[in-house]
This record gives C-alpha cells, sequence and structure tokens, in this order.
C-alpha cells in the first residue's frame, strides 16, 4: 500500500496537479459494452434538419461522463417549423373555346348594334367580311332594310371595337370631307348620321353647311378586349404543306419558299387562273409571286407573317422597262399597269377563302378611282376597300399595311 502511495506523489510532482474533474467522487467509468445505445439525454424534439447527429469524435476525450441528473438543458436554436399549407382542391380549368360553329370555329359570333344611317356593307366593311356571309348568317335578313338598334350577327376578321357618340358644332371653313378625315368617316357616312331638318338639308347638298350646325358623330374608340388580337397570332408551323408548282403565266420568285396549306395553294392557283382569263390579264407579262412559307412553316427572315402557310406576296404588274423585271419593284402613277393590277387583285378578293389584303393606302386610291370608272357598284367598293376612310381606319378587306408599295401581300382563311 506504501508503495502505491508513493508512486502517486512522485507522478504528482512530475505531472502536476489533477483536473478537478478527477478530483470529484464517484468517477463515471466509460460505458461497457452493449450500453452505448443509451445515448445523450432527450432535450426536446429539434426538427430533424436543425441538428445534426452527433459523432463519436464530439465525445469527452476522457471519456468521462457527468450524473445526468446534474445536467442542464443545452439552449437550442430556434427554428421554426416549416408550416404545410392545407392542399386545396384545384379547381377545373373551363374549356378553351375557340370560336362557334357558326363562324367554322375561328372566333365566336358578335352580334353588332345598328346604328343611325348604317347600312349593310358598311357593316361588312367594318368587320371586313363580304355581304354573303353576313347573309348566311342572319337569313331573315333584309339587306335594303335595317334600322338603328337591330342586331345583326356577324363572324368578325376586324376585331370589334367601342364606340363613342358625340355632337361637333361646324366651325368656320368646316366641311363634311373636312370633317370626316378628322374623324375617320366619310361625308356620305356623316349624312347618314344625321336628324330631322339637317338630314333632309345635307341629303339635298351635302356642302350646305351652316356656321353653328350641330352634327352628330359616332367613332370608335378601342378594341373590345375579348377579341383583341393576340400578339404572337401571326407564329406557327406549317404541318402539312403543299408546293406551289410553276405554272403557266406567273413566276416563283423562290420555289424553296412556296410552301402553303392544300386551300392556300388551291385558291392561288385559281385566283392567277381568273385574272389570265380575264380581258385585262390576257396578253400581259407573267405574275410576280414572291413567298408563301418554306417547308413546315415557322419565322422567315425578312418576313412578320408568312409563317404558317396561309399568305403570299405578289408583284404589281407594271409597264415599261419595269413590267418584267422579277425583282418586286415600287408602284406609282406612271408605271403602275392598273388596269391588270386591278383585274389580278380582283382575282383574289372574289374568292371567299380571301380575307384580307395589305396594299399602301396610295395605291389603293388608284385601283379605287379605276374600279369606279369601271362601274364597280358603291356597295362593292365600300367592301372592298380601305379607302377613302384614312389609313387609320380599319376598314374594308383591302387595307394598309407600311412596306407594301412594291407588291400586295394576301391573307388566306386557315
Amino acid at each position: 500500500m506504501r508503495h502505491r502511495l508513493v508512486l502517486a506523489t512522485l507522478a504528482c510532482l512530475f505531472f502536476g496537479q489533477p483536473a478537478a474533474a478527477d478530483a470529484d467522487y464517484p468517477i463515471s467509468l466509460p460505458p461497457l459494452p452493449g450500453e452505448e445505445s443509451a445515448g445523450e439525454p432527450d432535450l426536446g424534439d429539434p426538427s430533424p434538419s436543425s441538428e445534426p447527429v452527433e459523432s463519436e469524435a464530439d465525445e469527452d476525450e476522457d471519456q468521462q461522463q457527468v450524473d445526468t441528473r446534474e445536467l442542464k438543458p443545452v439552449a437550442q436554436p430556434k427554428v421554426a417549423p416549416k408550416k404545410s399549407k392545407p392542399s386545396k382542391p384545384k379547381p377545373e380549368k373551363p374549356a378553351k373555346v375557340k370560336g362557334d360553329a357558326a363562324c367554322d370555329f375561328r372566333m365566336p359570333v358578335y352580334e353588332h348594334e345598328v346604328i343611325e344611317g348604317e347600312i349593310v356593307s358598311s357593316i361588312a366593311a367594318r368587320y371586313g367580311v363580304r355581304v354573303g356571309a353576313i347573309k348566311k348568317l342572319n337569313p331573315r335578313l333584309e339587306i335594303n332594310k335595317v334600322r338603328a338598334g337591330q342586331k345583326i350577327k356577324v363572324c368578325p376578321d376586324i376585331a370589334p371595337r367601342l364606340r363613342e357618340e358625340f355632337t361637333y358644332a361646324v366651325k368656320n371653313g368646316d366641311n363634311l370631307s373636312k370633317i370626316g378625315e378628322k374623324y375617320g368617316l366619310l361625308a356620305k357616312e356623316i349624312v347618314r348620321m344625321q336628324h330631322g331638318k339637317l338630314r333632309r338639308r345635307l341629303d339635298v347638298n351635302m356642302n350646305d353647311l351652316k356656321l353653328g350646325d350641330e352634327l352628330t358623330l359616332v367613332v370608335d374608340r378601342g378594341v373590345l378586349p375579348e377579341y383583341a388580337p393576340k400578339k404572337d397570332a401571326d407564329r406557327g408551323t406549317l404541318k402539312v404543306g403543299v408546293v406551289l408548282e410553276q405554272g403557266k403565266g406567273y413566276f416563283i420568285k423562290r420555289p424553296h419558299l412556296a410552301y402553303g396549306t392544300a386551300r392556300t395553294v388551291k385558291t392561288i392557283k385559281a385566283a392567277l387562273s381568273r385574272y389570265k382569263q380575264s380581258k385585262a390579264g390576257k396578253g400581259g407579262p407573267q405574275v410576280h409571286v414572291g413567298d408563301i412559307s418554306a417547308r413546315g412553316g415557322g419565322p422567315l427572315k425578312g418576313h412578320m407573317s408568312h409563317q404558317k402557310g396561309i399568305d403570299v406576296d405578289i408583284g404589281l404588274v407594271l409597264k415599261g422597262e419595269d413590267a418584267n423585271e422579277t425583282r418586286f419593284r415600287t408602284g406609282r402613277a406612271d408605271n403602275l399597269d392598273i388596269a391588270r393590277t386591278w383585274a389580278l387583285l380582283k382575282g383574289f378578293v372574289d374568292s371567299e377563302d380571301v380575307t384580307a389584303v395589305f396594299l399602301d393606302y396610295g395605291l389603293q386610291k388608284l385601283l379605287y378611282e379605276h374600279a369606279k370608272k369601271q362601274k364597280v357598284s358603291e356597295s362593292t367598293l365600300d367592301v372592298l376597300f380601305q379607302y377613302p376612310r384614312g389609313k387609320g381606319r380599319y376598314f374594308g378587306i383591302i387595307r394598309h399595311w407600311k412596306g407594301h408599295k412594291d407588291h400586295f401581300h394576301v391573307r388566306f382563311r386557315k
């Protein structure tokens, strides 16, 4: 025993004093094999992701344990428990309605309310359709007997617009043409909007305006939201393309971009045939056919549209040195073969499968005046041409679009 005390004394002198924990009794011994599973005391239920599992390397190097009754809980970082949102049943999305069967599912049927002075041809022009299409939707409609407040169904190729009625007091120097130009109205439309004595006076002489006369005017103020055109409406592809082959009487500028829908190609061929058989078309130069779409459709360099096989560019018929030029050349009063260009354009617009033609407003004027001299009815001109309403007024089948001075762009029904 004495030997043991001597050895302990020598050890203390050599190594120094023991740790304070070593002086306490009883000394905790390392756990026996099989007791390791007892683990640490329960300190609560922290979030699984907030506390890493403690490894053996974190244990006290001397493997000493303190009496668990004296162990104070260690403060744990507060972690907000994840709130689970109650699952709500997803509402069923309403089925997308592409349109009404009466409009071949292209758009919903729209009911137009007739205002004072409107006639069926002006209503057709307002929506970019033909009188025949309106008659088909309204079989009981009497074309020459429409009245204010009457409802007329239409499948609009031009979006319906809001309208506003107001009173305009005639000023010094005013005339109906000047007023109409300001508000996008024709002089004859302004006359038809009037009532009573003023209407009767203007029916006799539309220039008989007096200072202070109060005119009733109705103007467009914007597109109805539900009919607003989509920004990407011209984008798309051509799933089943048909190529327009070279033919007699016309020249295809870029054959690898002459793919269209079956309807488009068929309508182009029919229009060119009508032109060549017309009196004006006989003996004329070849028609220059521009791009339709690439094989498979999709974006086409130099074009905003021409992606879905429903568009084609057609060169103007020119005379003189420009007549046989294969490149599109700007049309002017001195080089445009007005008679032949009108006959070519008519070959297209006579088809109900043509929904729109885009052509410079100044060139419209030349063709409109020629057609009028050829005794084309006023109601037909009213339906076909945007001119003379002003390039800012979206009316008719033939409409202005910037960059169409050397050709006209034809849009076909899908």
